[in-house]
């Protein structure tokens, strides 16, 4: 992250002119956006990243920002940007904890965001142009190929509630830019997985051993959903914070939520200090 919030999408939004962004601005979950959070506790996670990135990125290069242009991104810049408003709000280091799935036993998790894997894989187009596996020796048939583009959070919204296989099938056929190409089941595979060589990824996985019972797992960690529940679970902790500063400054609650978590509990701090002085 450079200054200022401004990060360096590791694909990027290329736009139908060409234009390549690569660049966003983003700033902290205000109150509002943790006040949102809370009461829409049901939302899927594609559509809370939709909302908070149309709210908190506040430049991508000279386009307008908003929801829609955050269901245009990538869905590895997508995470990747919640990544990064995660360390903004709430700081560097992430801790969470995994239960055994052999004993039970709970176990401490610690990383840092900066430990978090990228896979940077930039984008100089709007498509790609899949080719399949040659055919047979002999056949006089030449490789086929395919044109496709790589998944964003729009299509990440249109599959919501749909069970994995069919989900995948959907967006599979959603990224088909000939949308009339009739695939094998060989040739789905194959664009499938060079839709996953070409997208940029954010992924981590855990390598654990069991304190107890010194089983071993691999455990996948979304760190975009983690972030969401890390910030709803602090509900209770906004209500008070907004409850005494408006009991003691007279801000309205608008106000109040206008404020970020760090300012927020500054202006606690300073207050808490005033009245022990009292």
């Amino acid at each position: 992250m450079q200054a200022d919030g401004v990060v360096r999408l590791p694909g990027g939004l290329v736009l139908d002119d060409g234009q390549r962004i690569e660049l966003a601005e983003l700033r902290p979950l205000s109150g509002r956006e943790e006040d949102w959070l809370a009461t829409h506790p049901g939302v899927p996670s594609a559509v809370a990243t939709t909302h908070l990135l149309g709210s908190c990125v506040v430049r991508l290069g000279d386009t307008k920002t908003g929801p829609e242009l955050a269901r245009r991104l990538l869905v590895g810049d997508r995470d990747y940007l919640m990544l990064q408003l995660r360390r903004l709000t709430l700081g560097e280091r992430v801790s969470a904890v995994v239960g055994c799935p052999a004993c039970g036993e709970r176990m401490d998790v610690d990383f840092r965001v900066d430990d978090v894997p990228v896979e940077w894989r930039p984008q100089v187009a709007t498509n790609h142009l899949v080719t399949m596996d040659a055919p047979a020796a002999g056949d006089a048939v030449p490789p086929r190929t395919v044109r496709v583009r790589l998944p964003n959070g729009a299509d990440q919204e249109a599959v919501l509630g749909l069970e994995a296989s069919i989900a995948v099938e959907r967006l599979l056929a959603r990224c088909l830019v000939e949308p009339d190409a009739a695939l094998t089941a060989k040739e789905r595979v194959a664009v499938i997985e060079a839709l996953d060589r070409l997208a940029p990824q954010v992924e981590v996985e855990l390598d654990l051993t069991c304190p107890e019972c010194a089983h071993e797992l691999v455990v996948p960690f979304d760190t975009t959903a983690f972030f969401l529940d890390e910030v709803r679970q602090s509900n209770a902790h906004l209500l008070r914070e907004v409850h005494t500063l408006a009991f003691h400054y007279h801000w309205s609650e608008t106000e109040i939520l206008e404020l970020t978590r760090a300012r927020r509990r500054a202006y606690l701090s300073l207050l808490s200090d005033a009245l022990r002085r009292d």
